[in-house]
């Protein structure tokens, strides 16, 4: 069932918005790239929605250097992008992914893996009478409206799964989005309206290997899943909700609803947060 809600998400997704993706390749630990590289990022950018950026390196080096290397990748590249006119307004993620692509026995590195992946979103206007343009709003994760969590809880059973695809948070950070406040709302008033209700709140991010978590832009920590979690519950124990009622944890990219992540709405749906039925 969870999968099939995304797979309607992602046809839904795909008829209002479309995604691009421009590859920036760097020598090795370097974060400065050549002018022929930053070719690739001229063009009109009025049509453009939101950019996300997100670098790699590849295996030479150590992991800790690594990391910190793909996140400078993806800030100098946000400041060039910067530097050509982009809107700031319309920056989402800028992250290190860290290290990416196969090991080899080589001090040469493999060059496919030392890139930033600059996701460019963009409008598609293509509409139909039956098939309307529907407007997403800047940092939407979530074009379509699911069952009200309400139905979803009374017909949950006990260790379902849940996910809060309206919670939707600041591109590699922990806060909620101003637009998230109906659905937190939503949550809130539930547990305390119901008060044998006892849930778990997992967070869940993409693009990582298993067992490395993100990185949280607001901290500089790299627990951006449990951070995410540990908001939504610090937020509904200072909102008046028992603490013994709730409990978090973060999964980094343990339990990815599409593995493979061959697209950005893949990707999308593995970014999520999601509550786990203990009590009712």
């Amino acid at each position: 069932m969870k999968k099939l809600i995304y797979l309607l998400l992602v046809a839904c997704f795909q008829a209002t918005a479309q995604t691009d993706t421009i590859r920036i390749y760097f020598e090795i630990g370097k974060i400065e790239t050549s002018n022929d590289e930053l070719q690739k990022l001229e063009g009109s950018k009025s049509h453009w929605t939101r950019v996300d950026l997100i670098s790699y390196t590849d295996y030479l080096g150590s992991k800790d250097l690594n990391r910190v290397l793909s996140l400078k990748r993806s800030r100098e590249i946000r400041s060039r992008l910067v530097q050509r006119g982009l809107d700031t307004e319309i920056l989402g993620a800028v992250e290190g992914g860290g290290v990416t692509g196969p090991i080899l026995d080589s001090d040469e590195g493999v060059q496919e893996s030392r890139r930033c992946d600059i996701i460019i979103w963009k409008t598609n206007k293509k509409t139909t009478k039956d098939n309307p343009i529907v407007a997403v709003e800047e940092n939407s994760l979530n074009p379509i409206k699911k069952a009200e969590l309400k139905s979803q809880i009374e017909s949950a059973k006990i260790g379902d799964h849940l996910v809060l695809s309206d919670m939707i948070f600041i591109p590699g950070q922990h806060f909620l989005t101003e637009q998230s406040t109906p659905a937190y709302e939503e949550l809130f008033q539930l547990l305390k309206r119901n008060a044998r209700l006892r849930i778990i709140i997992e967070g869940h991010i993409c693009c990582k290997i298993a067992d490395e978590d993100g990185l949280d832009l607001a901290t500089n920590k790299f627990n951006l899943s449990e951070a995410r979690a540990a908001h939504i519950y610090n937020s509904l124990i200072k909102d008046g909700i028992a603490a013994d009622r709730l409990s978090y944890k973060g999964f980094a990219r343990n339990n990815p609803l599409f593995p493979a992540e061959r697209t950005e709405e893949e990707k999308m749906a593995n970014r999520r947060v999601e509550i786990r039925i203990i009590k009712k």
